[in-house]
């Protein structure tokens, strides 16, 4: 209010000068006070203004954290079409860019954004020695089974220097054969970690008897971190889906 008063004062001013009532100096001293006074009404207002919007901010929900971030993220990732080639992967972001899953983690950004060398995305959690990830598995194929959880566990790991894009790694797959008795069997498997296409994957180990132990897991972290998976249990000579689960990590 006191600056749109002194507003209306320094306007009687200008009307003065321009009528010839006062001296020119009067005048100019009115001028300045006109201006000085309208910048003072805007400044008003903008704290006004300011207020207002603080007071509707307060209204808002909380922030979500990068975890839930990450995780909505990853849902549209699955949704829609990366826009690369089958040989490609995306390197997120606002602008497309699709690089071979070769050059990731390789030592050397060739993602502009610099995210195929990301902590992130060359952590060594998925893979990391006593990592484990387990779930409620549902057969669908391959053998009659009730569902029933699927424990896979690292027990070694290598990365070679000449290959650094890719993980070998060894672990024990466990799982129930009997829901009465809780029997539960186990078998050794080989494979790798691939962060470009953020796949472990994994195989019977070499002297395991296929007959019995012949299906290989496969677990793509899609879902916006290390911690959770799609994965799939597939005949290792044909590749056939048998049954899948949701692993999370224990």
């Amino acid at each position: 209010m006191k600056s749109l008063i002194a507003l209306l004062v320094a306007a009687a001013a200008v009307v003065q000068l321009v009528s010839g009532v006062v001296d020119r100096k009067a005048a100019m001293e009115g001028l300045h006070n006109y201006r000085v006074a309208s910048q003072n009404f805007h400044i008003d207002k903008l704290e006004e203004d300011v207020a207002h919007l603080e007071e509707e901010f307060e209204k808002l929900s909380d922030i979500p954290d990068q975890a839930v971030v990450n995780r909505i993220k990853a849902r549209i990732r699955n949704l829609e079409d990366d826009g690369c080639e089958e040989d490609h992967v995306q390197c997120g972001g606002d602008i497309p860019e699709c690089i071979s899953p070769l050059f990731v983690c390789d030592g050397h950004k060739d993602c502009k954004n610099g995210n195929d060398e990301s902590e992130y995305t060359c952590s060594d959690r998925p893979y990391h020695v006593g990592s484990t990830i387990a779930g409620i598995t549902t057969w669908t194929d391959c053998v009659p089974h009730a569902p029933h959880m699927t424990v896979v566990t690292i027990t070694a790991y290598e990365k070679p220097e000449a290959y650094p894009s890719k993980v070998y790694v060894k672990g024990v797959v466990s799982f129930e054969v009997d829901e009465h008795s809780h029997l539960v069997q186990s078998y050794n498997v080989r494979g790798h970690w691939n962060p470009g296409r953020r796949l472990l994957v994994f195989v019977p180990e070499i002297g395991e008897d296929v007959s019995i132990y012949g299906h290989g897991i496969i677990c793509k972290f899609n879902l916006g971190s290390h911690d959770e998976a799609d994965c799939k249990i597939r005949t290792v000579s044909s590749a056939h889906e048998c049954a899948t689960f949701h692993g999370s990590r224990q």
